[in-house]
């Protein structure tokens, strides 16, 4: 178990006088054992400053962190063990690989120079236990500067790994990789650590990532924590308009909310008409409100039928990128952003029927 207490990070101001803004406010998390757990944020959300302070590498200006029970920083306490005492693995951004030292130097670096000392004969047990999990294990007398990106991110890896640690700290790991080879480590990387069952934070700007490797993600925005859930609670049920925007690709309509019936199902009053959508409890018949949906959610037909939350509308633009068509649709005075079937037959010009299913409309509270 990981757990941050009420972490506060700011800095003093700079030369010019100027104080930055903080960058972590009051975040606390629960991070259990085993859980992949994802820092996910736009660049200076906070994200790698929170990494940095689980790794011991930066100090919170005030807040607790303990793992496993044990307290590792605590400024009310004075408390701050250093980072080679944590019983951490770290994998930075840049893979930080020494190039004058072979694939098993690199790998051996943290039992030969770390605290407790490793004996000669089970350095090279461990270091080769280690490269064979990611593949490696004939590599281990080439050069470093002789190996491609992506097995120099598996030697990252298997450095950080060699220790045997309870916890893994990836600090976007995949960013320097090809399009390709990124595909293929992430599912890699994941099932490499949830078969060793440890616990992995894992920062990235990258929606996909955290989509597609997390058990859970935490969502910061400015130093501060906007969402915590699993990625289909993120991507499916997003919390504010931030959420909305920043993890996937979303159509956010502006409206009023007319009605709320005893089921939890309200009307939304639209430019274009009324859509049912689920409210919740908190929002208040008549007031502003943003109704939100993906483009996958939105069902476009080409002949009409009968049925709620539909409308007809006409397609002004379609790109055609394989998997689906990405089309926008002029409806009233919104444009909405569909992705439909390459099957679906839709030209540029077509009249559409469009459906809001209720079940995939989000209610946000308009931003002020």
């Amino acid at each position: 178990m990981l757990s941050l207490e009420k972490l506060q990070k700011t800095y003093p101001p700079t030369g010019d006088g100027e104080t930055p803004p903080p960058a972590l406010v009051d975040l606390s998390l629960e991070i259990a054992q085993g859980e992949f757990f994802t820092l996910l944020g736009p660049s200076g959300c906070g994200k790698s400053t929170t990494l940095q302070c689980i790794a011991g590498l930066e100090h919170p200006t005030s807040g607790r962190i303990t793992m496993d029970g044990r307290t590792v920083f605590c400024s009310d306490a004075n408390i701050a063990v250093p980072p080679n005492r944590r019983g951490l693995g770290m994998v930075f951004q840049s893979y930080a690989i020494w190039p004058h030292l072979t694939v098993f130097e690199n790998v051996a670096f943290p039992l030969r120079y770390g605290p407790g000392g490793t004996a000669r004969g089970d350095i090279r047990t461990r270091v080769l236990a280690a490269l064979a999990r990611v593949g490696l294990q004939d590599f281990a007398d080439r050069p470093a500067p002789y190996l491609s990106g992506g097995q120099q991110q598996r030697v990252a890896l298997a450095r950080s790994l060699v220790n045997e640690p309870s916890i893994i700290l990836l600090d976007e790991p995949l960013s320097n990789l090809d399009a390709k080879l990124r595909d293929s480590m992430r599912v890699e990387l994941r099932d490499l650590v949830k078969s060793l069952g440890i616990t992995t934070i894992y920062v990235t700007h990258d929606q996909t990532e955290a989509l597609s490797m997390s058990d859970r993600i935490a969502l910061l925005n400015k130093g501060r924590l906007v969402q915590l859930g699993t990625p289909d609670e993120i991507y499916k049920r997003p919390n504010s308009a931030f959420a909305a925007e920043f993890v996937g690709r979303s159509n956010i309509l502006k409206g009023r909310l007319s009605e709320r019936g005893a089921d939890g199902i309200g009307l939304v009053d639209l430019s274009f008409g009324r859509v049912a959508c689920p409210v919740p409890e908190s929002q208040s018949v008549g007031a502003q409100v943003e109704l939100m949906i993906r483009p996958h959610g939105v069902r476009a037909e080409n002949g009409e039928a009968a049925a709620a939350s539909r409308f007809r509308s006409t397609i002004r633009r379609i790109s055609f990128v394989g998997e689906f068509l990405d089309m926008e649709a002029e409806l009233g005075d919104e444009t909405i952003r569909i992705f439909a079937s390459p099957y679906s037959g839709f030209r540029e010009g077509d009249a559409a029927w469009l459906e809001f299913p209720q079940d995939r409309c989000v209610l946000l509270a308009e931003r002020a």
